[in-house]
């Protein structure tokens, strides 16, 4: 596969995606901003563990 095509279908799919942006609205943001939301939670739950663990 040359590297040409592969370019092609990437700039394909970017452009099928920023089409599909004004369907999805704030939706995307949300689930982004909660995907990180709980990513910190549990990153500082796991190292309240740690903590605890160390003494």
């Amino acid at each position: 596969m040359p590297l040409r095509t592969f370019f092609e279908a990437t700039g394909d799919l970017f452009e099928l995606t920023f089409m599909a942006m004004p369907w999805i609205g704030p939706a995307a943001n949300v689930v982004f901003w909660s995907i990180i939301a709980g990513g910190i939670l549990y990153w500082l739950r796991e190292m309240s563990k740690h903590e605890k663990q160390q003494g």
